[in-house]
């Protein structure tokens, strides 16, 4: 299955989330689940949270959620709102490589 994570930074957390982000880079680079795409967004407008988001194959959402509990951002309140859900792609380029 196809599971993302689209996660919207506190912030409030900018120093905690620049003293972590080797860690979290680590944590995506060391995953035992298969990420097929992460990243942030571009720069957010004054006073808003960047985003980020995480596409990966995994046999469930659970695998998935506990991934997601382990990374370093989200153990340390780095994100303010963290939405995992199953996504089922229809279209698109990239479809046949999945």
């Amino acid at each position: 299955m196809i599971v993302v994570r689209y996660a919207v930074s506190d912030p409030g957390k900018a120093a905690e989330r620049s003293r972590l982000l080797e860690q979290h880079k680590t944590h995506l680079h060391g995953a035992a689940i298969r990420i097929l795409l992460s990243g942030p967004s571009a720069p957010p407008t004054e006073g808003k949270g960047s985003t980020a988001v995480v596409i990966a194959e995994v046999e469930t959402l659970a695998e998935f959620e506990t991934f997601s509990a382990g990374d370093p951002f989200v153990r340390a309140g780095v994100y303010s709102n963290v939405d995992v859900f199953e996504w089922r792609p229809s279209f698109g380029p990239l479809l046949e490589s999945l």
